[in-house]
């Protein structure tokens, strides 16, 4: 019975160092990826959107990437286009990684914020 726990216990133990993963976080007070002058922003004009977000992914399966690497870049374009902004505030970045190896993998960007468009 204790030869037939232990050997359980050592499977539980492989299967947990065999699945990976990591993440990251940041918060920013302004981020954009569009060319915005700093100093024609007018935020007491600026009209709020709402709270929008934005991701980019990619998903391995085996060892094959279903798409190009993951972009913040990328992640916050499509936060922005979602409310047709040109600038987030009060941004939240995060990227975090998953992995089994040899069978499946993702690597994420995502980016959300208060949009504004400071243009208006």
């Amino acid at each position: 019975m204790r030869h037939r726990i232990s050997i359980q216990a050592t499977a539980l133990l492989f299967a947990a160092m065999y699945v990976a993963g990591c993440a990251s976080r940041a918060d920013l007070t302004a981020v954009s990826s569009k060319n915005v002058n700093l100093s024609q922003i007018k935020l007491d004009r600026a009209k709020s959107k709402g709270r929008t977000t934005g991701e980019d992914c990619q998903h391995v399966i085996i060892f094959i990437p279903t798409s190009g690497p993951p972009t913040l870049d990328e992640a916050i374009d499509r936060a922005l286009e979602a409310k047709q902004a040109n600038l987030l505030l009060d941004a939240v970045v995060n990227w975090h990684y998953f992995s089994i190896p040899l069978i499946y993998g993702q690597t994420c960007w995502r980016a959300e914020g208060d949009a504004y468009d400071s243009f208006e």
